[in-house]
C-alpha cells in the first residue's frame, strides 16, 4: 500500500490525461447531445474512439510507471502517451467492446433474475423519468408509492448494484493482462479471469471490496457536496486522485503477483 502511494505522488503527472480527458469528454458529450439519431450515432462512435485512445496511452503510462519506478525525470512520463496509442489504440477499442458486451449479458441476465424473484413494481418510465427531474418531484413521487413498491425498488436497486459490482469485479485485472501479458483483448480477458480465480482469488477480492467501498464514500460525498462549490471541487480532485491511485494499485499488485512470480515460465507472456 505505501509503495502504491509512493507511486502514484511521485508520478504525480499521471493525473494530468486523465483530468484533460474528464474534461474533455464531458464539454464533448455535453455539445453531442443534441441532433438526430444519425448524429448521436456519429458522435457514440467517435467518443468510444477517444477513449480508445485515452486507455491506450494513460495506462501504458501507469505501466511504464510500474516497470520504471526510479525515473529520474518523473514528468518525461507523459512522453508515453503517445507510444501507448500506436502501441495499445485497437487493443483498448477490443476492451470497450467486450466491457459493453459483458455489461449488456450481466444486466440482461439481472434483469431476467429481477423479473422473477422481485417481480415489477408496476412504475411507468414515464413517471419515473418526471420523478428524477427535482428533489422535489422525487419526494413526490416516493410517497405516491406504496409499500410494496417501495420495497421492490429498494430490492430491485440492491440487484443492479450487485450487478454492477460483479461486472467491475470480473474485469478487475482484464486491462493489467492486456498490458502486461497480452494485447489481443479477447485473449486478455481470459487471461484475466484466469487470473482472477486463481489461489490469490480472496486476496483480489479484498482489494476489489476496499476500492469499492473507497469509490462509494467518495461519490456519495460528491453528491453531498453539490451544492458547495469548493467543497465539491476538493471532492473531484479527490476522485481524480483515488481513480489515479487505483489503477497504479491494480496495475502494482498485477505484476507483482502475475507476472514477476511467472518469470521463466512460458504462460501467458506479453506478444
Amino acid at each position: 500500500m505505501k509503495k502504491v502511494f509512493e507511486l502514484t505522488n511521485r508520478y504525480i503527472i499521471l493525473g494530468t490525461p486523465l483530468i484533460l480527458f474528464s474534461l474533455l469528454s464531458t464539454i464533448y458529450l455535453a455539445i453531442s447531445a443534441r441532433g438526430t439519431v444519425i448524429h448521436l450515432l456519429i458522435a457514440i462512435i467517435l467518443f468510444a474512439l477517444m477513449s480508445a485512445a485515452f486507455i491506450a496511452g494513460w495506462f501504458n503510462m501507469v505501466k511504464t510507471a510500474i516497470l520504471e519506478p526510479d525515473r529520474e525525470d518523473v514528468n518525461s512520463l507523459i512522453k508515453e502517451f503517445t507510444p501507448g496509442v500506436g502501441e495499445y489504440f485497437l487493443s483498448s477499442l477490443g476492451v470497450i467492446f467486450n466491457v459493453i458486451i459483458v455489461s449488456l449479458v450481466i444486466l440482461v441476465a439481472a434483469s431476467i433474475i429481477g423479473m422473477k424473484v422481485i417481480g415489477n413494481p408496476d412504475i411507468s418510465i414515464e413517471a419515473l423519468n418526471a420523478a428524477v427531474q427535482t428533489p422535489e418531484s422525487l419526494k413526490v413521487f416516493l410517497a405516491s408509492l406504496s409499500k410494496e413498491q417501495l420495497v421492490k425498488i429498494n430490492a430491485w436497486n440492491l440487484l443492479l448494484l450487485g450487478a454492477m459490482a460483479f461486472t467491475y469485479f470480473i474485469e478487475i485485472l482484464y486491462l493489467p493482462a492486456m498490458f502486461f501479458k497480452n494485447k489481443n483483448p479477447f485473449i486478455s480477458f481470459f487471461i484475466g479471469l484466469k487470473d482472477l480465480f486463481s489461489r490469490k482469488f480472496f486476496k483480489t477480492l479484498g482489494i476489489f471490496v476496499l476500492l469499492f467501498v473507497v469509490y462509494s464514500l467518495i461519490s456519495i460525498l460528491s453528491a453531498l457536496f453539490i451544492r458547495s462549490v469548493i467543497l465539491h471541487f476538493i471532492i473531484t480532485l479527490l476522485n481524480f486522485y483515488f481513480i489515479t491511485c487505483a489503477s497504479v494499485g491494480v496495475f502494482y499488485y498485477y505484476h507483482n503477483n502475475f507476472v514477476k512470480a511467472q518469470l521463466g515460465q512460458i504462460i501467458d507472456k506479453e506478444v
